[in-house]
């Protein structure tokens, strides 16, 4: 990083001030250019000039051998000013902050996650990121069926559009919602039911079924081991609660 990244926008300045001192008699190609276009500012933060290594000349040589803190302390107060304190900062707090770009916030990002908060299991829904058609906008009036839209834009479209509050939009779109996800499932039930009739048959899966059976096991293991443990405390805590009863009747 260059020590002064403001050096190359005070060449232009600098070399107009030689020219109006008489100090340069051509005007160069490229100050013309540089006055139609000038540099643009540097994004990168200049550094600090403040040292946070840097010693009281009492301290650069003999170190602290013989004198102790105290000593030091006296001899720090003896240098300072009368009225001031010294004050001790870390090296993370002199530290300087960098440039970071903005956090880009939208209206529909905290309707979308208060809905999938609502609804956990729409987020294992497998979802098509590819646009197939090149369309920067879309009519929110009505609901085409996409969680997003129910989330986002479909709310907040009623919530401008029409002047209804958070809540009445929200019941409102998820309304339309819950149509169009029972609508799919009804379709896919009767497409199942037409395909076994037409003589379709279902792929086993024999390893995934094992697996799923195992991973049962484990959560009836894990379920009664967590209800002992619940017992176990609360026989604990009854244990406890009859020992000062006991002590404070004593």
């Amino acid at each position: 990083m260059p020590k002064n990244p403001a050096t190359a926008r005070g060449v232009r300045r600098a070399y107009e001030q030689l020219l109006d001192a008489r100090l340069r008699d051509q005007v160069p190609a490229w100050l013309r250019a540089m006055r139609s276009t000038p540099p643009a500012d540097s994004l990168v933060r200049a550094p600090t000039l403040f040292s946070t290594r840097g010693a009281l000349a009492f301290e650069k040589g003999g170190g602290r051998s013989g004198g102790g803190d105290g000593g030091h302390e006296a001899e720090i107060r003896r240098t300072l000013p009368p009225g001031c304190v010294t004050v001790r900062h870390s090296k993370a707090a002199l530290r300087t902050r960098s440039n970071r770009p903005p956090k880009i916030v939208f209206p529909e990002d905290g309707l979308r996650r208060e809905f999938y908060k609502n609804h956990p299991f729409e987020m294992y829904r497998p979802r098509i990121l590819m646009e197939t058609i090149g369309r920067g906008s879309q009519d929110w009036s009505r609901l085409a069926g996409s969680p997003g839209q129910v989330t986002g834009e479909r709310q907040h479209y009623l919530m401008v559009a029409e002047g209804m509050s958070k809540q009445e939009a929200y019941a409102k779109a998820t309304h339309e919602f819950y149509k169009i996800r029972a609508r799919e499932d009804m379709e896919a039930s009767v497409a199942r039911q037409e395909a076994l009739f037409h003589g379709a048959q279902t792929m086993d899966k024999p390893f995934s079924a094992k697996q799923l059976a195992v991973e049962e096991r484990e959560m009836r293991k894990s379920t009664a081991a967590f209800t002992a443990r619940a017992e176990e405390q609360l026989a604990r805590n009854a244990t406890t609660e009859k020992m000062f009863a006991a002590a404070e009747s004593a």
